[in-house]
Order: C-alpha cells, then structure tokens, then sequence
C-alpha cells in the first residue's frame, strides 16, 4: 500500500530535478524510470502506469513491467523500497545477475553487474526484471 502523501511530496520534489524528472513531472504522477520516450510513472494510488508510448495513451503496467518499475522507484526514491516486491522463500537467486539485478556485457559475454569497478554500461537483467530473484515454475 502506499502513501499518496508521500508520493505527491515527491511528485514536487521531482519536478524541481535537476534531471529528466522534472521535464516529465507531472501533478498526479511520480516519473520512475524513462524508457527512452516511454516513461513509467507511480500514481498516488500506487499503480504503475506508462505513458508517451509513440502517442499512445497511458496505460496500467504488466505485472512484470510493475516489478521492475518498483524496484527503479526505491533506487530513484529510497522511501519506496517498501513497494518492492518482497522476496518469497522459494525464490532462487537469479541465474543471469546472481541476485545483482543488472549485468553488463563484456568481451561478448554476459556477466553479472560488479558495483565498484569503474564504468561499464550496465543493463537491467531482463531474467528476473531486477529483483534479483526468480520464481521455480
């Protein structure tokens, strides 16, 4: 559940950003992540929605789409991290980014993201959507 307070003081917050929050700020959205034109934005009433999709309208985020969502929300926005999906016990590590939830590409190969050692282009690991976990099917 979430705070609409909270969420609308950083709707503020953000739209004074010194970055491209405050060019896609609006007063009933919170900017999470820019997709390179498509923006995920976290209402108030804690949905996650998309939006400037090739002038489509806005839409309700895919279940897989609100996970990562959430997870960039508590990086951007420390006060959300308890919108993140919690990890249940029979979750395993994800395999792809041992648990990093971002790889990066190296000499051809994909690797788990190394926090701390210099600048490498990191993605987010598309295995998991950054929760640094799966589930067994």
């Amino acid at each position: 559940m979430t705070n609409a307070g909270l969420i609308l003081r950083l709707i503020e917050e953000a739209a004074q950003a010194s970055d491209w929050r405050s060019s896609c700020a609006d007063s009933e959205r919170l900017p999470i992540f820019n997709l390179w034109g498509p923006v995920m934005y976290l209402t108030p009433a804690g949905e996650v929605v998309i939006d400037h999709e090739e002038d489509r309208p806005t839409r309700l985020a895919d279940p897989a789409e609100r996970d990562f969502a959430l997870v960039r929300a508590a990086e951007k926005y420390p006060e959300l991290a308890h919108l993140q999906p919690p990890r249940p016990p029979a979750a395993a590590t994800c395999n792809l980014c041992s648990g990093r939830g971002r790889i990066t590409v190296s000499q051809g190969k994909i690797l788990p993201w190394q926090d701390g050692r210099g600048f490498k282009l990191c993605l987010y690991c598309p295995e998991c959507n950054s929760l640094g976990w799966t589930l067994a099917i």
